[in-house]
């Protein structure tokens, strides 16, 4: 069984990425420089952003993965 993100950290201050989640995601990556998995939260339903993507396997499946920025 695949494991949920806390509910006790809630969704509050966590951006929603709405409809266009992928778009979303790939200019906050190029922003920030850092590479980003989208999941769709099973508390809200909304579709929120981790990092943690060296153990996504652990949980649900990612709707999305950005390219990686280019380091400079």
């Amino acid at each position: 069984m695949p494991r949920q993100p806390s509910q006790e950290r809630g969704c509050d201050g966590k951006a929603n990425l709405g409809r266009r989640y992928q778009a979303n995601a790939n200019r906050l990556a190029l922003r920030h420089g850092k590479c980003y998995g989208v999941y769709r939260c099973p508390h809200c339903g909304g579709t929120h952003l981790t990092t943690k993507l060296d153990n996504a396997e652990q949980y649900q499946p990612l709707l999305y993965v950005t390219p990686c920025p280019a380091s400079t």
